[in-house]
Order: C-alpha cells, then structure tokens, then sequence
C-alpha cells in the first residue's frame, strides 16, 4: 500500500480505521508474523503519517485481540489461545446464525447472485492455493449475510469477531484440507435462496462450529507447541 497521506479521502473513513486495516491486511498476508513486532514510528513514518492514527490503529487491534501492546516494547502480533478461539466461535456461530435467519425473508436477489460468485471464487482460489484469496471470499460472503440481516448491532457484532479467526485462519491452516469448509457455503445459500430463515440459521452455525472445530485441532498448542502470550 503506498502513502496514506493527512487529510486524504477514504470516504469518510478515520486514518486510524485505515491503519488498522492495513495491518489487519498484512499480518492475514504474513507480512507480519506472530511474535512479530510492528515498529509504530517506522510504520508511521512509511505511510506519511504522525503517530497518533498510528498508535490508535494498534490499540483497536489490541482490543479485538489480533496484537498485544506492552509498555516500551510497542506492539506484536499474537496468536490466540485455543480457548480464545473456541470462546469466539462459540459467539460466532449463533451471530451468524441469527444473521442468516433475518436475510433469509429479506435478502436481495442481487445478493444472492454475489453470494453464488464468492462460493465459485472460494473454489477457485483454493484450487490456485491461494489461500488468503479464499479467507478473502469467505469473509465477503459472511459480511454480505451480515449485512442483508438489516440489524446494525447485528453487524457491529460481526465486525468485531470477523478479524480474529480470519488472522488465525490464515497463519494456521494454509496446509490444511479445507474443501469440506468451503462446501459448507453451498447449503447456506441454498438455504438463502429457499427463504427459508430456519434451514439457514442451521447451516450458518453447522459451518462455524466446523470451523471452529478445525482451527483447535490445528492450533499450535493441540501439537503439542506453546500458544503466544
């Protein structure tokens, strides 16, 4: 990404949400790795920018828990603990649950469309072994549900889960048979196109308790390595 210059037009979009999405973007692309550390004034001074979005940036990202900020030791990338994950998936499922039960009366066909597009993109990409593209199509496709939902705190709710399984998602499972996952996009939006909001809760929150099942026999600590603080 080139420089973020003060007082640039990113539709209305706070330089510390852009920051935060930027490292966001590159940690799930492994520019950062975990335990790496994210140097605020070098990233600062990279993207033209003072300290201060820079610094707020990382503190949201503190807070969802993608990065752990320490007194004079700055910020570094961390992997959450099994019981993190298991904790988020649980919160996970049911909001995606309750997000596909409200779109499925209400759900544009336009969506519908898109949705179709981004379980063809998934395969595609997998197909490639590109496996942020597929993190990439998931998210969308989940985001878009979200969003058909009509529920605001429905969709704060999401955005807020979304980033910390994607993060660990994509530095852990890279190696990893994933089709089943995929597939699982496929009775969600039959489900979606069926208007039927009971079928569709089920098959939201059947694909994250699948999800959430792989990422802790994948986590580091079920192979026997040490989770990051």
């Amino acid at each position: 990404m080139g420089e973020i210059r003060p007082g640039a037009d990113f539709g209305g979009e706070l330089l510390s949400a852009t920051v935060k999405r930027l490292v966001l973007d590159r940690i799930v692309g492994g520019h950062y790795r975990p335990g790496e550390r994210i140097v605020e004034f070098k990233l600062a001074k990279e993207l033209g920018l003072s300290q201060s979005p820079v610094r707020e940036g990382l503190r949201e990202l503190a807070a969802v828990g993608i990065v752990t900020i320490h007194p004079r030791r700055g910020a570094r990338v961390r992997l959450p603990s099994a019981k993190e994950l298991a904790d988020v998936s649980l919160v996970r499922a049911e909001v995606d649950a309750l997000a596909a039960r409200l779109a499925a009366e209400r759900i544009p066909d336009s969506t519908l469309d898109a949705l179709e597009g981004l379980v063809a993109d998934m395969s595609a990409r997998l197909d490639d072994g590109d496996f942020s593209g597929v993190t990439d199509a998931d998210v969308r496709f989940h985001h878009l549900i979200a969003e058909a939902s009509e529920n605001h705190a429905l969709q704060r709710a999401f955005d807020q889960l979304a980033p910390f399984a994607r993060t660990f998602i994509t530095l852990t499972l890279p190696g990893v048979d994933v089709r089943g996952i995929v597939a699982e996009h496929v009775p969600i939006l039959a489900a979606l196109r069926a208007r039927d909001p009971e079928r569709a809760a089920a098959a939201a929150r059947a694909h994250q308790l699948s999800v959430s099942d792989l990422l802790q026999a994948h986590h580091p600590t079920a192979l026997g390595a040490p989770a990051d603080d």
